[in-house]
C-alpha cells in the first residue's frame, strides 16, 4: 500500500517538474520547449526529488526528532547536487550528451552543478515539504486503495515503455553518428590518398562529403528529433563524432 502511495506521488511530483521546467524555459526563451528527459510529461529527477525530501522528513519525525526549516533547506541543497551531479554524470557517459548546462553561471562544477542553482533547489525544498507535499498526500490519500495500486501500477508501466522508447532512439542515435564518423573518416582517408593527382578538386570533394554526412544527419531527424531537442550538449571525444552530434544537435535545434 505504501509502495503504491509514493509511486503515485513519484508520478505527481514528475508531472509538476515537468511543468514548472517548461513553463520556465518557454518563457526564459520566449518559445516553447518540451522539457524533461523523457518524451511524455514528467521530469524523473524531480519526482525523485521530492519524494527523498518527504521520505527524509517522515523518518525523522518518525524517530521522534523535529527538523527545523534551515534543516530543510541544507538538506535539499546538498541532495539536489548531489542529485544532479550523478544524473548528469551517468546521462554523459551513457549518451554523450547533457539536458541542462550551468558552464555560463559562477561557481559551477564541470557544469554540472551551480550554487545558485542549488540554493535555488533547496527552496524548493522548503515549498515541497511545507506546501506541495502535504497537498499532494492529502489528494493521493483520497483515493481508495484499490485505484491508488491500479493507477500506481499504470504509472509504472507508461514510465518504463517511455523510458525503453527515449533510450532506444538516443542509442540509435549515438549508432548512427558513429557509422557517420568512420564514413566521413574514411572518404576523407580516400581524398588524402589521391590528393597528389586530385589537387585542384580536393576543396570540392571535401565540401561534397561534408554536405553528404549532413544529409544523412538531417535524415536521422525523423527518429531521434523528439528525444534530441531536449538535448543542451553533445559531447565526443573524437573530433568527427563531435562534428556530427553537434551538427545533428544545431539541425534538431533549427527544427522546434
Amino acid at each position: 500500500m505504501w509502495i503504491s502511495r509514493y509511486v503515485c506521488l513519484f508520478i505527481v511530483y514528475c508531472c509538476m517538474g515537468w511543468i514548472y521546467e517548461t513553463i520556465y524555459c518557454t518563457v526564459k526563451g520566449g518559445k516553447w520547449e518540451n522539457r524533461g528527459f523523457l518524451y511524455g510529461p514528467a521530469c524523473p529527477i524531480y519526482g525523485v526529488g521530492a519524494v527523498a525530501i518527504s521520505l527524509v522528513v517522515r523518518a525523522v519525525e518518525a524517530s521522534g526528532a523535529s527538523i527545523v526549516p534551515w534543516q530543510i533547506f541544507v538538506v535539499s541543497v546538498v541532495g539536489s547536487a548531489v542529485l544532479e551531479y550523478v544524473t548528469s554524470w551517468a546521462l554523459e557517459k551513457t549518451f554523450h550528451a547533457l539536458w541542462w548546462d550551468y558552464s555560463n553561471l559562477p561557481l559551477n562544477l564541470h557544469g554540472r552543478i551551480s550554487l545558485f542553482t542549488s540554493l535555488g533547489f533547496g527552496f524548493g525544498g522548503l515549498l515541497v515539504v511545507y506546501a506541495i507535499a502535504p497537498f499532494s498526500e492529502k489528494m493521493v490519500d483520497r483515493v481508495a486503495p484499490i485505484w491508488m495500486e491500479f493507477w500506481a501500477l499504470v504509472g509504472v508501466a507508461v514510465f518504463i515503455m517511455d523510458t525503453t522508447l527515449t533510450v532506444t532512439a538516443l542509442l540509435h542515435f549515438d549508432r548512427m553518428v558513429i557509422r557517420v564518423e568512420e564514413s566521413f573518416n574514411k572518404n576523407m582517408e580516400n581524398i588524402v590518398d589521391n590528393a597528389v593527382q586530385r589537387t585542384v578538386s580536393i576543396k570540392q570533394d571535401i565540401q561534397s562529403k561534408q554536405a553528404y554526412m549532413s544529409e544523412r544527419l538531417e535524415s536521422m531527424g525523423v527518429y531521434v528529433n523528439p528525444a534530441m531537442r531536449r538535448v543542451r550538449i553533445l559531447r565526443y571525444k573524437d573530433e568527427a563524432r563531435k562534428f556530427a552530434g553537434n551538427h545533428m544537435l544545431e539541425i534538431m535545434k533549427k527544427r522546434r
